[in-house]
């Protein structure tokens, strides 16, 4: 669908305002300035973009640390939704303060439209230092989809390339269980990038022979290069059987060939030659 003058000048200045970094990190500071509410953590709902991605243990646990030692002190940004409010940044400190049955936290509220959330959201995760590629692709296929946001602007927005930008927003292709190893951080997103470009029946296969053998993101790519290139030898191995009537062995560097007979090996020169 193509953008009106309006809609696109307005698209414009919202990608030019959450393209400089560190924008989110300057929004919340702004926010600390604001006296804040303090709501119960059950009345805050997970994100509805990102409640799918179950969040990364290692991130939680350095919330629950700052938490300990500090307090809640940085508020939550949220937004009303009906009765309850949407964690809109702080997830994992919302995760934290609810592990720690906290009776209130620290939020400012905010009214933000669905696509501006969106790039917020966007913005946020490509600066954190815990970044969640599976978060990311899902945030990217929403604004693609949604608020027709091309590749392009989004490589512009998160400061990637193209290529990489397709890389992520196929990852919403994987399964629940891959998707939840990827946020988790157990498969990197360099051995998701790889295993992409396999059919869905062998991508499992080859998750476990990367976890049985610890591969590397480049031992993992050279594997799946060689099974995309390897040659079917047994099915040559039948066909020559078949078309000589002898008995064929066939590895990477060399073929050899049996016969029952001094008459069958003749006819075999002889249908070679012939061909020739």
């Amino acid at each position: 669908m193509k953008k009106d003058n309006f809609v696109n000048i307005a698209f414009d200045r919202l990608v030019k305002r959450f393209e400089k970094a560190d924008v989110i990190a300057n929004m919340e500071k702004e926010y600390q300035q604001t006296k804040p509410s303090f709501i119960s953590p059950k009345l805050i709902d997970d994100n509805e973009y990102l409640k799918k991605v179950k969040l990364n243990k290692d991130a939680i646990c350095q919330s629950l640390i700052s938490i300990k030692e500090k307090g809640l002190n940085s508020p939550l940004i949220v937004r009303r939704k009906k009765d309850h409010y949407e964690i809109v940044l702080g997830r994992k400190r919302l995760t934290a303060a609810k592990c720690f049955h906290l009776n209130e936290v620290p939020c400012v509220i905010i009214d933000v439209s669905e696509e501006e959330l969106l790039v917020m959201l966007a913005a946020d995760i490509r600066d954190s230092n815990y970044s969640n590629m599976v978060e990311l692709s899902l945030v990217c296929n929403k604004l693609n989809k949604d608020y027709n946001f091309s590749q392009e602007d989004l490589a512009k927005l998160l400061h990637q390339s193209r290529s990489q930008i397709s890389n992520i927003m196929r990852l919403k292709n994987f399964n629940e269980n891959i998707l939840k190893d990827i946020s988790y951080g157990k498969l990197s997103f360099g051995h998701a990038k790889a295993l992409i470009t396999l059919p869905d029946d062998l991508i499992e296969e080859m998750v476990e022979k990367i976890y049985q053998n610890n591969l590397s993101v480049r031992q993992t790519e050279k594997m799946i290069y060689e099974y995309k290139n390897k040659v079917d030898f047994s099915n040559i191995q039948n066909k020559l059987e078949n078309k000589f009537n002898c008995k064929v062995n066939i590895n990477k560097n060399s073929a050899k060939f049996s016969f029952e007979s001094e008459t069958n090996k003749n006819k075999f020169f002889e249908k070679i030659l012939k061909n020739n």
